[in-house]
């Protein structure tokens, strides 16, 4: 598992709270609910075409440490920023607990695409070169 990228993809998760914070989806073309979900897609997407490109051995669990990578860099965030924002409202508990989990499922589904692509494409590099 490359636990640099991990977290390097775990830090461009964080693109998304970063524009709610700075009000990116209060109004216009990314208002809530489309710009929050259309950056949670685009970042799916950037998290599993980097896994490919790069061929990670262990693209599950890689995937995996970057949703838990992201969930403790959003909780670091958050607690770094209550001071200062009114709008840095306290993760409640079993938050702390959760987000790490539920972000370590998401990247592990994510994971098992990566991994399906991969196997598509070795089989396909494979029969190429028999030929």
């Amino acid at each position: 598992m490359n636990l640099r990228l991990a977290a390097l993809l775990g830090l461009i998760g964080l693109a998304r709270p970063v524009l709610s914070i700075v009000g990116v989806y209060d109004s216009g073309p990314l208002g809530k609910p489309f710009g929050p979900l259309l950056l949670t897609a685009v970042i799916s997407i950037v998290w599993i075409v980097v896994v490919v490109v790069r061929r990670e051995p262990k693209p599950i669990h890689t995937l995996a440490a970057a949703g838990v990578a992201y969930a403790l860099f959003a909780i670091l965030l958050n607690l770094s920023l209550q001071p200062f924002l009114e709008s840095a409202e306290s993760i409640p508990l079993p938050g702390y607990l959760a987000m790490p989990i539920f972000n370590a499922l998401q990247g592990a589904v994510l994971g098992a695409v990566a991994w399906a692509i991969l196997r598509a494409t070795s089989r396909r590099r494979a029969e190429t070169a028999s030929r």
